[in-house]
Parts: structure tokens; C-alpha cells; sequence
């Protein structure tokens, strides 16, 4: 086993995810170079700071597929900065103890273009994406939205997190510029991980604090 190779296996060891053999010859490595003591240090104090945020730990199965993401990521990087691939995988998965797998799909996406939303009937040459990160107690989204349906002077759009059975949490009201266009920020508070179901529905500035039900896009946390 390379040395470079030893140095990108300093951030899977903190997680526990080397073989038995793998685990051994690190340890073994470790006693005789001083550059990968220094950085497992790095490492540990890394893991350390963590694990003092997060009260929780993603499932086993969650763990290994963002391992396996941010390795094959790194692939093009240089070996020996190998340990500095642990803080992208630790902050990871901190998103995803804290948020949950719906969550971290949603900000993360694949893309930088987050979680894509659908346009319905109402407005079918309508797009958007939701991107969001932790913030405290609060869930902070960025909404970016294109081609919505022009809006009459009563009337504006509201972002809603939702469940199957009805239940809805308003994220908060906008209104789109002449093409269609906006992006929007907007603070909801934690507990909205638990509504799997974005929806930008369409409002009558009446008063009434419900949902209309005449969405316009959509999308779903849990599938993204």
C-alpha cells in the first residue's frame, strides 16, 4: 500500500469504514510516518467537533452511500491532500444526521441545481428548484422559480411544505417579476423535514390563511 494511498484512508478510518486488514496497516503506517500522525490529528479534532453538533448518527447504510459519493468525487484530486476529503464527507453527513435522507437530497440534489420541482396543468411551461441548509432551528430555502403564469393584482404564489394526509407548513408569499421570474429566501422552522411534499400553489389575497390547492409546481423530498 502507497503512502498516498495511506493518506486517503485517514477520513474513512474516523468513520470506521476500513476492512480489518486496511484498519492494521494504517495503524502500523501511522506509527512510522509523522506527515499522516499530524494529519489524522486533523481528522480527529474534526470528528471530535462533530460529534459535539450532531446528537445523531446516519444509518450505516446512508454513511457508506456518501462515502462512496465523495470518494469516487476525489478521484481526480491530489492523494496527498487525501485526509481533507474527510471534512466534505463529515460535513455530509452531519446534513444528514440533522436533517434527514429527504433533506440532504433536497440540498444537495446531485447537482447545484438542488431539488428540481414539476410543473402541473396550472402552469405547464412553469420550473423551479428549492435548495435549503440548516440554520440553528430552522430549515433557510432559496426558491427559484421561471415562467409561472402572470398573477392578477389579488392574487400571489406561496411555497408549502406538505404531507399526504393534508397537513402543510407555509414557508412564506411571493410574487414573480413580468417573465415569470423570482428567487425568493425564506426560514421554516426544523420540524418541516417531516412534510416530504414541496408545493408552490396559487392564492387569492382573501384572507384565508389555507391552501387553495391550486398548485403549480411540485416535488418530493423523499425521491430526489
Amino acid at each position: 500500500m502507497t503512502k498516498d494511498r495511506f493518506a486517503q484512508l485517514l477520513g474513512p478510518y474516523a468513520l470506521g469504514d476500513l476492512s480489518v486488514e486496511e484498519k492494521r496497516d494504517l495503524e502500523r503506517h501511522l506509527e512510522e510516518c509523522p506527515v499522516c500522525r499530524s494529519e489524522m490529528a486533523h481528522v480527529r479534532q474534526t470528528h471530535d467537533l462533530l460529534r459535539e453538533v450532531a446528537a445523531t448518527a446516519p444509518p450505516p447504510e446512508l454513511k457508506a452511500r456518501v462515502l462512496a459519493s465523495v470518494t469516487a468525487g476525489s478521484s481526480s484530486r491530489s492523494s496527498r491532500g487525501g485526509w481533507r476529503l474527510w471534512v466534505p464527507v463529515a460535513a455530509a453527513l452531519l446534513v444528514v444526521a440533522i436533517l434527514g435522507i429527504g433533506a440532504f437530497q433536497a440540498i444537495t440534489g446531485g447537482s447545484s441545481a438542488g431539488l428540481p420541482l414539476t410543473a402541473t396543468a396550472l402552469a405547464p411551461g412553469a420550473s423551479g428548484e428549492v435548495r435549503g441548509e440548516r440554520a440553528g432551528e430552522n430549515i433557510r430555502i432559496e426558491l427559484a422559480v421561471r415562467d409561472l403564469p402572470e398573477l392578477r393584482e389579488d392574487e400571489y404564489y406561496e411555497m408549502w411544505y406538505a404531507r399526504e394526509d393534508g397537513e402543510r407548513i407555509s414557508c412564506g408569499a411571493f410574487r414573480a417579476g413580468p417573465e415569470g421570474w423570482t428567487t425568493v429566501n425564506f426560514t421554516t422552522p426544523v420540524n418541516a423535514r417531516a412534510y416530504p411534499e414541496i408545493e408552490v400553489t396559487r392564492e387569492a389575497d382573501d384572507g384565508n390563511p389555507e391552501s387553495s390547492g391550486e398548485k403549480v409546481l411540485t416535488g418530493e423530498l423523499q425521491n430526489a
